[in-house]
């Protein structure tokens, strides 16, 4: 398999750990698949009602996602309106949930991964 990855350094490490990390948390991908599910733009509102979490939690997990670039915000009136900006985002989701239909019960008990938090 030849790929091509970007050249391995500490920013580039760094930014792939962010980049994971954003995509990382339960509530966070609650609120991604809420938005590619839509198809559309979503305010907080209304992911609030798809992920049944509150207002401030959403509003905090968005900013997190927008300063990684993995949506994208506009305003309309007084309301904000989120999309995912970031297809290559879906994408890694996607490659995750093949991982998952393989060996769920792998990676639901890597010991690892469930001590760190």
């Amino acid at each position: 398999m030849s790929v091509q990855l970007l050249q391995a350094n500490q920013d580039v490490n760094d930014a792939r750990a962010n980049i994971f990390q954003a995509l990382g948390d339960p509530t966070r991908l609650r609120i991604f698949q809420a938005l590619v599910e839509a198809g559309e733009p979503l305010n907080v509102t209304t992911l609030c009602e798809r992920t049944d979490c509150e207002p401030n939690l959403v509003s905090h997990h968005l900013q997190c996602l927008k300063n990684c670039q993995l949506v994208d915000a506009e305003r309309d009136g007084r309301k904000q309106f989120y999309e995912v900006s970031r297809p290559e985002a879906v994408e890694m989701v996607k490659l995750a949930d093949d991982c998952i239909r393989q060996n769920i019960e792998s990676v639901l008990g890597c010991g690892i991964v469930t001590d760190d938090e």
